[in-house]
């Protein structure tokens, strides 16, 4: 029998959770979480994990000879507050893996302060969104290769089968994830265009959900985000109620610019960015309305309803 992994686990937001639920129905692991709201720490524990009322009590309950610690925690100031507590607070030779998608340049900067206490790092870009808790979740992590073997029972526990993998050295995680993001911009930008055309063009009355349901037949645009159109559509034959407003959450922002200061041609993916600008700032069609509704269907992202 394979022995079982005792990790730590910061934040249990909307993917954290998910993922830790799949950890724990493996039966394979001991965790040990900590939120700072605790309604999701008081679920995990009816599974059988273990609470921790603060990220000192996580570690102090982490009683083992190599502490594990996932965060999943939102870019920027929280990653950095909890990032540089942990550092404070582990021993030489534990290992921190920052699964959330974090700016790269920021995880180089981590990746050097860990290096210089004596802490092992990996960059996780973990992708799939809600609909990922059912299906298995894609990881693209960064780092040395030693650290991810260290870790990567524990990233086969909540991954999709063949859905992850060591991309690159320090900081590669979260890039490839930051790209992939960007290319989800486009995609989703293209499906929201064509479907306003079929709403708006020369045959009206066209039922846009069995169009979807057709197009994911092995056609060349069947996938994913074509069975979150076809859910969409399900519930809103025409999106009614949805303000054609879309969030850009950071990545497509970071890549974009990284595509101009490397000279990139990056016209699709940054035209898409754009266009999500352009949704928070005015009234817009169908085409936005799909890109919102296809957000809250595979990531829970919010959409705005018409008042």
């Amino acid at each position: 029998m394979e022995s079982r992994i005792k990790v730590g686990f910061i934040g249990l937001g909307r993917m954290g959770l998910n993922m830790v639920s799949r950890i724990m129905e493996t039966g394979m692991a001991d965790l040990v979480v900590y939120n700072r709201s605790p309604e999701p720490v008081k679920i995990v524990e009816e599974m059988g994990a273990t609470g921790a009322s603060s990220i000192e009590d996580l570690v102090e309950k982490l009683d083992c000879k190599q502490r594990k610690i996932w965060l999943m925690l939102p870019a920027g100031e929280i990653t950095s507050k909890v990032f540089n507590s942990l550092l404070k607070l582990l021993n030489k030779g534990d290992i921190i893996i920052d699964g959330g998608n974090s700016n790269f340049h920021e995880t180089l900067k981590r990746h050097e302060q860990a290096r210089i206490a004596g802490i092992k790092m990996l960059d996780a870009g973990v992708s799939g969104g809600v609909v990922a808790a059912k299906r298995g979740y894609p990881v693209m992590v960064g780092g040395d290769e030693e650290t991810y073997n260290e870790i990567e029972k524990l990233i086969k526990l909540f991954s999709l089968d063949g859905g992850y993998k060591l991309v690159g050295g320090p900081g590669a995680g979260h890039y490839v994830k930051m790209v992939h993001n960007a290319i989800e911009y486009g995609m989703m930008q293209a499906i929201g265009e064509g479907f306003e055309l079929l709403a708006d063009g020369s045959y009206k009355n066209l039922d846009l959900k069995e169009i979807a349901d057709l197009w994911n037949h092995g056609t060349i645009i069947s996938g994913f985000l074509m069975e979150m159109v076809g859910n969409a559509f399900a519930k809103r034959p025409m999106l009614e109620g949805i303000e054609p407003w879309a969030a850009d959450s950071g990545e497509g922002r970071w890549a974009s610019i990284e595509a101009v200061e490397n000279g990139v041609p990056f016209l699709v993916n940054t035209l898409a960015l754009q266009n999500r600008f352009s949704s928070q700032k005015k009234e817009n069609g169908l085409g936005l309305k799909l890109v919102s509704a296809m957000r809250n269907e595979f990531g829970a992202h919010p959409i705005r309803e018409k008042t």
